[in-house]
């Protein structure tokens, strides 16, 4: 397919360029940010014949490879692992879908329990025709999928170890600048640069933010339990646990810490021994992978569209991470931005604003949808106290026997409002 170009803009790319051999003029989509969202964003605008640039902050290796952290530095973010039945089918656009399902664990079945039982089960199985779980995939083999996707897209280049730090754009364009200095031209700007997006701020747009209470720690260890490839939800008096299977033997570990606990600042936590008081499993420090601590977040930016600039996932908005919600969301909006790109560069007369408006009511609200699915989800799973824990479970039961396979669907985010077809 013929990449669409602004002839006032965009310059002829006769051969791969590196960062310091480009001209001003450079293409007709910028994608600042390499995460997953931005990488999709460019997949599917490539495959659109949109001539696309990705500019990235880190510098980039030919490949991504899952790097083991050493088990006593704690990262500070969390890390998705979820990608659920909708997304699957924005990858398949991509022609991806086989290459996540293959490198990921089918989840097919939640346990919840209580801190005596079982209180009830949630099957995938009912939830989509080709995709019937929940897959789990670390981050960074997302990332490396995408990534080794990216770097054989012919309409795709990658800029790494690009700083942006002055955006200008006018009535035909944006022009994008690096702390090196180096400049790149382009007809829109797809910004996908995280919950501390450095676009949103030059832009001048102000992000509502605020905290939650609740803290958690987490850690991927070598899995020696006999919980296989279903997932198991604990809420207990003490607190909350979750834990999901992983590829490669692993399987992950999050538990809710005590109030004024922050191992961001505190003394290392103790995971395994909060595993076992809580569920009953043994979990060995040894085993211990990957470590993370997290504080969830929601926030929103007033906007999510200034110019020819867009706004999509974490950079457009951020949830808690329970639940899984946040990336797909991300992946959702990066779905229905390509189309409208690629309308805009074949029929210039299109109104701008009013293609923007457009996403912005529809991302907007499919966002707050999961924002609200994702605190009521956490509110539920982290109260504490004997109490409230037997109401909780009583509640549980009673849910999950009258309507399992309606929640089921609600987790598997097949009811978020879509205009994409995802969520």
């Amino acid at each position: 397919m013929e990449s669409h170009r602004s002839d006032q803009l965009l310059a002829t790319r006769v051969a791969p360029r590196t960062r310091s051999q480009r001209p001003m003029s450079d293409a007709a989509a910028v994608v600042v940010g390499a995460g997953p969202v931005g990488m999709l964003a460019a997949l599917l605008l490539g495959r659109l014949g949109v001539d696309t640039l990705v500019l990235e902050r880190r510098d980039l290796p030919e490949t991504l490879r899952p790097v083991a952290q050493q088990p006593d530095a704690t990262d500070t973010m969390s890390r998705a692992i979820g990608i659920m039945p909708p997304s699957l089918d924005l990858l398949g656009t991509a022609g991806l879908a086989d290459a996540f399902v293959d490198a990921g664990v089918r989840v097919a079945t939640a346990y919840v329990h209580d801190a005596r039982r079982v209180i009830g089960r949630l099957h995938f199985d009912g939830v989509h025709p080709r995709f019937p779980f929940v897959l789990s995939v670390p981050q960074a083999r997302t990332e490396a999928i995408l990534l080794s996707a990216l770097r054989g897209a012919p309409d795709v280049e990658i800029c790494s170890g690009f700083d942006v730090r002055a955006i200008r754009h006018d009535s035909t364009g944006v022009t994008v600048e690096s702390a090196g200095g180096d400049r790149v031209r382009a007809s829109v700007v797809i910004a996908c640069d995280g919950s501390r997006s450095t676009v949103a701020r030059l832009a001048g747009i102000r992000r509502t933010r605020s905290v939650y209470a609740e803290r958690f720690f987490m850690a991927d260890h070598h899995d020696r339990t006999d919980l296989g490839t279903d997932a198991h939800l604990w809420f207990t008096p003490d607190g909350a646990v979750e834990s999901f299977p992983l590829p490669g033997g692993q399987r992950r570990w999050i538990v809710q810490l005590p109030p004024g606990v922050d191992p961001r600042r505190d003394e290392p936590v103790d995971l395994e021994r909060v595993v076992c008081r809580r569920t009953g499993f043994r979990v060995d420090r040894s085993d211990r992978v990957w470590q993370s601590a997290f504080a969830p977040e929601r926030s929103e930016l007033d906007r999510f569209h200034s110019g020819r600039i867009v706004f999509a996932g974490d950079a457009a908005r951020t949830m808690s991470p329970i639940g899984g919600q946040g990336m797909n969301t991300g992946f959702g909006d990066a779905a229905m931005i390509a189309p409208i790109v690629d309308a805009l560069l074949r029929d210039p007369g299109r109104s701008l604003v009013e293609a923007w408006e457009q996403y912005s009511a529809a991302r907007a609200r499919a966002g707050r949808v999961a924002t609200r699915r994702a605190a009521a989800g956490m509110r539920v799973g982290t109260m504490t106290g004997r109490l409230r824990s037997a109401v909780r479970s009583r509640a549980i039961e009673a849910v999950l026997r009258l309507g399992a396979p309606q929640l089921a669907r609600h987790f598997a985010m097949i009811t978020i409002p879509s205009s994409s077809g995802a969520a």
